[in-house]
């Protein structure tokens, strides 16, 4: 690095330890505030990858270990899609992601580069990627909570709160050649007066709502929803959505 670049580094230290949590302080006196301005700019032009984002470990792409595949690891799409991430404790908007849901790993490419790099997912607080809102969940330490370990999607927030678990599995195919293909599979659950059940049927959602319900029932008398595979995703979120709006008694 040159003198320069250790002079910018040392000078966005003494200010703000990194670029991005300079929005999150206090404004500065004049020209202490114009310090910190031409120092975020060096530091913006010496360093366009940020460190703090692109860190992390390579990502591989296992599948084209394969002779041919069905589908792919990835959530909606194996092509970068538009995304927000929330890590190493700074918020970074407008990037390129994949998320893996065989492997729960955040994926993205720094610019101009051809490594794909996973997201230490400890360090991942949550991330967003075509308008779909991830957060990471730890399993109840006593092992005994429905919940394990890792990123879900957040459906609905509210007084109950729904999330879906992303997954898929990989089931290979000895023919000829060896091939493979990936198989969806997602979980339901509900999060209600802090803590998360596990929902696969309309039954189990409504003893959740159990307490109020009969106006639930009056709901789903005059809304009547579809509980099917392909459409309990949306009836679960419909259901819960109604529960929210109750007001409280």
């Amino acid at each position: 690095m040159t003198a320069r670049g250790v002079g910018i580094l040392f000078m966005v230290s003494l200010l703000a330890a990194s670029f991005p949590a300079f929005s999150q302080l206090q404004p500065y006196p004049g020209d202490v505030a114009a310090s910190v301005a031409s120092a975020s700019k060096a530091y913006a032009e010496a360093f366009p990858v940020h460190p703090q984002l692109y860190n992390g470990p390579e990502y591989k792409d296992y599948s084209k270990a394969y002779h041919a595949q069905t589908g792919h690891q990835f959530f909606l799409s194996p092509d970068m899609q538009p995304g927000s991430a929330f890590y190493n404790g700074h918020a970074f908007a407008n990037v390129q992601l994949l998320y893996d849901v065989v492997l729960d790993q955040v994926v993205l490419s720094p610019p101009q580069s051809p490594l794909t790099l996973s997201l230490i997912n400890e360090n991942v607080r949550e991330f967003s990627i075509s308008g779909h809102r991830f957060t990471r969940l730890l399993a109840d330490s006593s092992g005994k909570g429905v919940i394990r370990t890792g990123f879900y999607e957040v459906l609905l927030d509210g007084t109950v709160q729904v999330l879906a678990k992303r997954t898929k599995h990989l089931q290979r195919i000895v023919r000829q050649f060896d091939d493979v293909e990936f198989i969806t599979k997602d979980a339901f659950f509900i999060k209600k007066a802090g803590i998360y059940a596990s929902v696969s049927r309309k039954s189990a959602a409504m003893r959740l709502f159990a307490d109020r319900g009969k106006e639930m029932q009056e709901y789903l008398k005059n809304h009547p929803l579809s509980f099917k595979k392909a459409a309990f995703e949306n009836a679960l979120v419909q259901l819960a959505s109604h529960y929210n709006s109750l007001p409280p008694r």
